[in-house]
């Protein structure tokens, strides 16, 4: 099947929007709020007990568990937007900030048990599609073009920043 050209600009359009989300989502949410509450949750001490409850939980409960971290914190990103777009901006911003850490400890306790949950095999195809996808954008034209503009960008904020802030900014 032949695409059209308005359907390459659909295609092209869309894929431009996803890839610049994915990217605004990995260089603001990810690298600077998620992933150090991450790192944090894998060191803590204090969270041993629960990792062995985790880890010899049945796969069945361990997956419910799961799914309702998940839910709540994909609930507060709904909420947070619906907030945000009805003009409750301060309201919209402060769930979106409480769900990070919620949303780092999913991460962790996927990555603690995620041998046991992908023996789930429809979790499993779910998650291979998913990281499929997340390869396909970040592997794209379009990826690399706009990560080369953002990273030109922050260079120039910095360079900026030490010029006239005394490097107060990263």
């Amino acid at each position: 099947m032949r695409k059209t050209k308005a359907q390459k600009f659909v295609f092209k359009t869309l894929e431009t929007i996803l890839v610049i989300g994915y990217i605004l989502f990995e260089e603001l949410i990810w690298d600077v709020f998620a992933k150090p509450i991450y790192q944090y949750f894998k060191s803590l001490i204090a969270l041993d007990s629960l990792r062995q409850t985790f880890q010899v939980m049945n796969r069945t409960m361990l997956l419910t568990v799961f799914i309702v971290i998940l839910a709540i914190t994909e609930i507060m990103g709904f909420a947070s937007g619906f907030f945000i777009v009805n003009g409750h901006l301060f309201f919209g911003i402060t769930i979106y900030a409480l769900k990070i850490p919620i949303a780092a400890f999913t991460f962790w306790l996927f990555d603690l048990t995620r041998e046991k949950l992908m023996t789930f095999r429809w979790l499993k195809i779910s998650y291979d599609y998913i990281m499929n996808l997340i390869y396909f954008f970040t592997h794209s034209d379009i990826h690399a073009y706009i990560k080369e503009r953002v990273i030109k960008l922050r260079s120039k904020i910095k360079q900026l920043s030490q010029q006239y802030l005394g490097g107060t900014l990263t």
